[in-house]
């Protein structure tokens, strides 16, 4: 499973969102409608599933679902 897969996976069930919901592009507040709780939540599980560390400035720079697999290419 790629890690783009993951991420959806993760999402949709952390949050009940159907995967056909979340695209890469999707705007996790606009798109998504995460509140701040939501996002807290999906990088915890991202920070565990990756096992990377997500510092709260990095936090406030993702935007979209995208954003996310870009953050785990780079620091997984």
């Amino acid at each position: 499973m790629s890690i783009e897969e993951k991420v959806i996976n993760l999402i949709s069930e952390e949050l009940r969102i159907p995967k056909d919901k979340i695209q890469l592009t999707s705007h996790v507040i606009d798109d998504l409608n995460f509140d701040s709780l939501d996002n807290i939540q999906i990088v915890l599980e991202v920070e565990q599933l990756f096992d990377i560390e997500i510092s709260d400035d990095e936090i406030d720079e993702i935007l979209t679902v995208q954003d996310i697999v870009d953050y785990v290419k780079n620091y997984a």
